[in-house]
């Protein structure tokens, strides 16, 4: 399985993971040979990238922590659920619509199966459109809290419930703040981040005037922003006033938005983003953070790596509490690059060998040109126009 940007695909290619659309209907599902009108589509439709079957690691597959139906059912029930609160006349008396049965269903689903695989890594991006970002990326900061939180230990399953809850609906405050600031590309205005500000407490008194979550969950909301060191928001409280759950949460929300593009920046990559993370020890708390960096692959299934030893490959397997150490299949040794007959290292345990970084995809391109979608004889110029566009 590989990780191709849109513009890159080309008809005959085969879908591997599914891809729904933003009411969480199936729009290509695995299997499914690409033809040019679905290009098309998914190019109008804004959707930067989908996973194909790779011939090059046919043997590797990328697994997502939850389901892809239960991923798509979760965008959508969020989405209409902030859609439908967007849509109430200011001041309204209207309950939030809110299907409670479904919601804690789906709610249900993301926590059995993470309890059910407490050994995966996330190594897999989710596939969101510029429309659907503040969608997925709740499903994500729920998923990626949850990682974190069965991970660490001591949350019962209520409280799991509540985290799962909470943070699908911790950006609810939003839709209160106006799109030309949520999307603006330049720096906010101080008078702009005060309003970005306030959505914590807009979103708790939705959700706590009209009853529809419980005070855990609903502190999830209000406190997703505050910080350990008191410099947080709205309440500049400290370790000891912040809900234990809403510390899990908020340590999801800011690793996901530093590896997902933004109208003012591109998303880091996720060795990076742990890079940052990893100097925010004395913001969040540290065993939190530790539990959830445990399980985050830095480089992820399929990502070409090369090792400070001087060999160049994929990786192919992470492992958890190692995030930094992967098994890689090497194709290249030397200053030369040189291509070599594929033979596996796996860097668990070796203190003395580290991947020395992440190959662009520039460089990629002419070592392994079967790896691209590209046609031999001037598809790599035509592969590097369509980038720079």
């Amino acid at each position: 399985m590989r990780r191709v940007p849109v513009w890159a695909l080309k008809p005959g290619m085969i879908v591997e993971k599914p891809v729904y659309d933003l009411k969480g209907r199936l729009l290509l599902n695995r299997g499914l040979e690409l033809k040019k009108d679905y290009i098309h589509h998914l190019k109008r439709m804004d959707i930067p990238f989908i996973y194909i079957q790779d011939d090059f690691i046919p043997d590797v597959r990328v697994e997502d922590v939850i389901l892809d139906e239960t991923r798509a059912r979760a965008v959508n029930a969020v989405r209409t659920i902030l859609e439908e609160a967007q849509r109430q006349p200011p001041g309204s008396g209207l309950g939030l619509v809110l299907e409670q049965k479904k919601f804690g269903e789906i709610v249900d689903d993301i926590v059995d199966q993470l309890l059910d695989n407490p050994e995966l890594m996330v190594n897999m991006a989710d596939i969101r459109s510029s429309d659907t970002y503040t969608f997925a990326h709740s499903v994500n900061v729920a998923v990626l809290a949850l990682t974190g939180a069965i991970a660490r230990g001591g949350f019962n399953r209520r409280q799991l419930k509540q985290i799962g809850s909470g943070s699908l609906l911790h950006d609810l405050g939003k839709i209160k703040v106006p799109l030309e600031i949520l999307n603006k590309k330049g720096p906010l205005t101080r008078e702009e981040f005060a309003r970005v500000q306030e959505h914590p407490e807009e979103g708790y008194s939705m959700v706590s005037r009209q009853g529809i979550l419980d005070g855990p969950s609903a502190e999830i909301i209000l406190q997703h922003h505050e910080r350990n060191d008191g410099n947080g928001y709205p309440h500049n409280r400290t370790e000891e006033e912040i809900n234990p759950l809403a510390k899990m949460v908020a340590i999801a929300d800011v690793y996901d938005a530093l590896t997902s593009d933004r109208p003012y920046r591109k998303g880091f990559p996720p060795h990076r983003a742990l890079e940052i993370m990893e100097t925010m020890g004395d913001i969040f708390d540290p065993d939190m953070l530790q539990a959830l960096l445990n399980h985050i692959a830095a480089y992820p299934v399929g990502t070409f790596v090369e090792l400070s030893s001087g060999e160049a490959g994929i990786v192919v397997k992470n492992w958890v509490g190692l995030p930094r150490h992967p098994r890689v299949r090497v194709f290249f040794v030397g200053e030369e690059m040189t291509r070599v007959e594929p033979f596996e290292i796996d860097l668990k345990g070796q203190e003395n060998r580290l991947v020395d970084r992440v190959l662009p995809e520039e460089e990629i391109i002419k070592l392994i040109p079967e790896v691209f979608p590209l046609s031999r004889g001037g598809g790599g110029e035509k592969w590097m126009q369509e980038k720079r566009k």
